[in-house]
């Protein structure tokens, strides 16, 4: 197995059968869903897998942990996986560069993060030639650092040194070491951070900055070729938004188990802060796919030639609308 790509999801995979339970003898083979973590974003994805909503719709889904979104990207390309949860920028920049992955789906169309920095940093210009870590280049963590740094007047080509540092409980470790004068994270790790008395310069879901931060991507064969079973898993996935939020306490026991921690406080702040950044209709926002548009165009120029729609296939959530799956939904969350 020489393909690198081949051999990071064969790992994955074999690692998330081996930590499941055994499928029945005469069970189709699971579906595999990639995501892009650890993040609090995750916890949709483990709720609709552990609390059995995506088998309640026919779907036998098996949710695999990447490092960061980029490399989520390259094993969804190389079909590998039939659904990824990710960032918009991946999929933009896949299908730019000729993948027909298409985003179907998008859950949270804002920025969850906070950008924390060291003790001694309080003020954006006070970062200039710092060493300011995203999980990987290209990722949308990174794309985000960019649009964000822009906002308080840097050039995040000339005024930062970005870094990969992989997963945001490393980048948060490395803050606290000294190895990185900034990063960003997303809840429980920004309220982690300030607990140890690092600098939040900003919590930018609170400037409603419209961004495809949580997309389901898929590929247009899939699509074609399995309708039932992309409307089937938008089914679970969706039900697992309102899930978490008319569930708190249950949610709170995913939140625990896969992000690693039982701090009251934390969980209370976590579950919050994810709620509010949901968007129940499931539709990507169009001016947040164009912000991303604008970022990911920086290194690969031949996005400034398409549209937000060529990224985007709305048919299925639009199909769900339609078919009234969203009105069981409207009083219970």
């Amino acid at each position: 197995m020489k393909n690198p790509i081949k051999k990071t999801v064969f790992a994955a995979i074999l690692a998330v059968l081996t930590f499941t339970a055994p499928l029945p003898a005469n069970a189709d083979k699971p579906v595999m869903i990639g995501v892009a973590g650890p993040a609090v974003n995750l916890i949709y994805a483990y709720l609709a897998q552990d609390a059995g909503l995506w088998r309640k719709y026919g779907v036998d889904a098996r949710v695999i942990l990447f490092e960061s979104g980029s490399t989520l990207a390259q094993v969804a390309r190389a079909g590998e996986l039939s659904f990824a949860i990710n960032s918009g920028p991946a999929t933009i920049a896949s299908r730019t560069q000729g993948a027909d992955t298409i985003m179907i789906a998008a859950m949270v169309n804002t920025l969850p993060y906070s950008v924390i920095a060291a003790k001694n940093i309080t003020t954006w210009n006070q970062l200039k030639g710092k060493r300011v870590g995203v999980s990987r280049f290209g990722s949308g963590t990174d794309t985000a650092m960019r649009l964000v740094v822009r906002r308080y007047g840097l050039d995040p080509m000339k005024d930062l040194v970005i870094l990969q540092g992989g997963t945001q409980p490393s980048r948060l470790q490395a803050v606290t070491a000294g190895s990185l004068d900034a990063t960003l994270v997303s809840p429980p790790l920004d309220l982690t951070a300030k607990k140890q008395g690092l600098s939040i310069l900003v919590n930018i879901a609170e400037l409603g900055i419209p961004y495809p931060q949580l997309v389901i991507e898929t590929s247009e064969r899939f699509n074609r070729e399995q309708p039932l079973m992309v409307k089937n898993f938008l089914k679970g996935f969706i039900e697992a938004l309102h899930y978490a939020a008319a569930q708190k306490e249950e949610t709170k026991k995913t939140i625990t188990k896969y992000l690693k921690t039982n701090d009251p406080e934390i969980l209370e702040a976590t579950h919050k802060s994810f709620i509010q950044v949901t968007d129940y209709s499931a539709l990507p926002n169009m001016e947040g796919v164009r912000n991303a548009m604008d970022e990911v165009a920086a290194r690969l120029p031949a996005v400034k030639s398409k549209k937000p729609e060529d990224f985007v296939d709305t048919r299925f959530v639009k199909e769900l609308e339609k078919e009234g799956f969203f009105k069981q939904f409207q009083k219970k969350s």
